[in-house]
C-alpha cells in the first residue's frame, strides 16, 4: 500500500478534527468564558475604580486584568482539546487504524500537530482580540483603555492567544505519552497550575518559568502588576517554547519506540 501524501494525513486528521463532538464543545466554552468573564472582570474595574488606593490603580493592567479568570478556562478547555486528540484514539482504538494508514510515526504526529495547532492558533487569536477589544469599551467610560499600539499591548494579546495554542500542542504530546484521557488532562492541569511550585525549590529565579507564571507574563503590560516574580515578554515566550519543545519530543519518542 502507498503511504499517504502529506497532504492526505492533514485531509484526514482534519476529518477527525471537525467531526468530533469535542471540538466544538471545548471551543465553546472557551469562547463563553473568555468572553462573559473577562467582561464581568473589565465592568468590576470600571465599577470599583473610584474606590481603589493608588496602589491598586499604579498595579492595574488593561490589557492583563481582562485574561485573568475567563482566560484561564478557556486555555485549559482548548489544552484538554489538545489531549482529547491524541488520547481518545488510544482510548477508542482507532490509533490502530490511523497507524495503519499512516505507517511513519513522525508523519501522524506533525499532521496532528499541524491541525490541531492550526485550529487552536486560529480560536486563540481570535478569542484574544475579542477579549481584549470588548474588554476597553467596558473600561473607556473611566479612561482607562489603551488602544493595540500602546507600548507591549499588541505583544501581550498577541502573546496570550499564542499561549493557548501551545498548550493545546503540549496537550496533544501529553495525549500521545500517557494514552489515557483522565490522566492525560490531569497532568496538562497539574503542569500548568503546579510547575511554579515544582521549581521553587530551585531558587525564586527558576520558579518564574513555571508554565503559569509564563502565561501571566506573556498578558502583562504593566511593570508594576507583576512586581520581580515574572519573566519578561522574551523569557516567557522562550519558557513557553522550551516546554512545548520537549512535550512533543517526548511524543515523537513514545510514537516511535511504543507503537514501533
Amino acid at each position: 500500500m502507498t503511504a499517504p501524501t502529506t497532504r492526505g494525513a492533514l485531509a484526514g486528521e482534519w476529518v477527525k478534527l471537525r467531526s468530533v463532538r469535542a471540538t466544538y464543545l471545548s471551543a465553546l466554552v472557551a469562547l463563553a468564558a473568555a468572553l462573559f468573564i473577562g467582561l464581568i472582570d473589565y465592568g468590576s474595574a470600571a465599577d470599583n475604580w473610584d474606590a481603589w488606593t493608588a496602589e491598586q490603580r499604579a498595579r492595574f493592567d488593561p490589557v492583563r486584568y481582562g485574561f485573568s479568570g475567563g482566560f484561564y478556562v478557556a486555555v485549559l478547555a482548548i489544552g484538554t482539546l489538545g489531549t482529547l486528540a491524541a488520547s481518545s484514539e488510544y482510548t477508542t482504538g482507532q490509533i490502530r487504524t490511523t497507524l495503519a494508514a499512516v505507517p511513519r510515526r513522525g508523519q501522524v504526529l506533525a499532521a496532528k500537530a499541524l491541525v490541531v495547532g492550526g485550529a487552536a492558533t486560529l480560536l486563540g487569536q481570535v478569542l484574544a482580540f475579542l477579549t481584549f477589544l470588548l474588554g476597553q469599551r467596558a473600561i473607556d467610560g473611566k479612561h482607562l483603555a489603551v488602544s493595540l499600539s500602546a507600548p507591549g499591548v499588541l505583544r501581550a494579546v498577541v502573546g496570550c492567544g499564542v499561549f493557548l495554542s501551545a498548550f493545546a500542542l503540549i496537550g496533544l504530546a501529553l495525549g500521545f505519552v500517557i494514552r489515557h484521557t483522565a490522566g492525560a488532562v490531569a497532568a496538562l492541569f497539574g503542569l500548568f497550575f503546579l510547575s511554579p511550585m515544582l521549581l521553587a525549590p530551585f531558587g525564586d529565579g527558576v520558579s518564574r518559568f513555571g508554565l503559569q507564571s509564563a502565561f501571566e507574563g506573556l498578558g502583562t503590560t504593566v511593570a508594576s502588576a507583576g512586581g520581580d516574580t515574572r519573566l519578561g515578554a522574551a523569557g516567557c515566550f522562550a519558557a513557553l517554547a522550551a516546554y512545548l519543545a520537549a512535550a512533543l519530543t517526548a511524543a515523537a519518542l513514545t510514537l516511535s519506540r511504543r507503537d514501533a
